[in-house]
């Protein structure tokens, strides 16, 4: 098993960082479904970086941590950010809803086209108290 833990700033760089980081990692350990792992953590990605703008203050710790750990048989991702912006119901909102349900909405797509793609997504209380987005993706 391999983990990695990749924290950066929450910025516009970030999200071409993470998505060459993740379809390195995606290639080098032979993900069936690439383009989908990278399109999910790049939605989220996007989230925590539009949370940390809105909710952080230029002077605060403005990160976003990329955890990835790959095991024999499946891949597991969490995102987490300084803004702790993770409401845990819009995750549990998520599971019911369809694409035309929020094809409108300003946001919440994103979690949407995770919950496709992911064989699971959920949220995840860490130790200081935050949350992170999990999701797995069978290799």
């Amino acid at each position: 098993m391999y983990e990695m833990v990749l924290r950066c700033p929450a910025n516009a760089e970030a999200i071409e960082f993470c998505d060459l980081f993740i379809d390195s990692l995606s290639s080098f350990f032979a993900v069936l479904d690439r383009p989908a792992l990278v399109l999910s953590v790049h939605e989220a990605i996007i989230n925590s970086i539009e949370a940390v703008r809105k909710l952080c203050r230029e002077h605060d710790d403005n990160t976003l941590t990329l955890f990835v750990r790959v095991g024999k048989e499946e891949v597991t991702i969490f995102v987490s950010d300084s803004a702790n912006s993770l409401p845990v119901q819009a995750i549990e909102n998520r599971r019911t809803k369809q694409l035309e349900d929020v094809l409108l909405e300003e946001s919440g797509r994103g979690l949407l086209l995770m919950r496709e793609l992911m064989d699971d997504i959920w949220v995840e209380p860490l130790e200081n108290g935050t949350y992170a987005l999990g999701m797995k993706m069978r290799r």
